[in-house]
């Protein structure tokens, strides 16, 4: 079954390897030490993939922030706090804090040019490359 798993990884092109913080790409690592310093990290994982390394960094807490091969953040989701708002484009904070002024925003990941958010309630807003709210659940 092992075999079958590693033959299927090698097939899809994406091999997964544990690595340390000094291994993520210097802005991630900057990204972490900048907005993350007080959270402990659990660990790191790096996906191979034919179109470059993406990488999961998994904290104690249970927060975890994926970053691309650039070491540029694509998702963030934290278990107990709200996402810096230096992280997050402005015209997503104005929005939630003019619409959702009680709620925090504890999930961003963005989506190809666009944003995706979900509020301390669940709310989920997708943001379109203009800053249109173009779904909400």
């Amino acid at each position: 079954m092992l075999a079958t798993l590693a033959t299927l990884a090698v097939v899809l092109g994406v091999v997964a390897a544990e690595i340390t913080t000094k291994q993520l790409p210097q802005p991630a690592q900057e990204f972490i030490k900048e907005y993350f310093a007080k959270d402990q990290v659990k660990k790191i994982r790096m996906h191979r993939h034919h179109s470059g390394n993406t990488y999961n960094v998994l904290f104690t807490d249970g927060s975890k922030i994926n970053f691309d091969s650039k070491g540029q953040w694509t998702k963030i989701k934290l278990r107990n706090d709200s996402i810096p708002v230096e992280i997050i484009p402005e015209y997503i904070t104005t929005y939630v804090w003019e619409q959702y002024p009680n709620m925090l925003i504890m999930s961003i990941e963005q989506e190809g040019q666009g944003h995706e958010v979900e509020l301390s309630d669940g709310t989920e807003l997708t943001f379109n490359p203009k800053g249109n709210v173009v779904k909400i659940d």
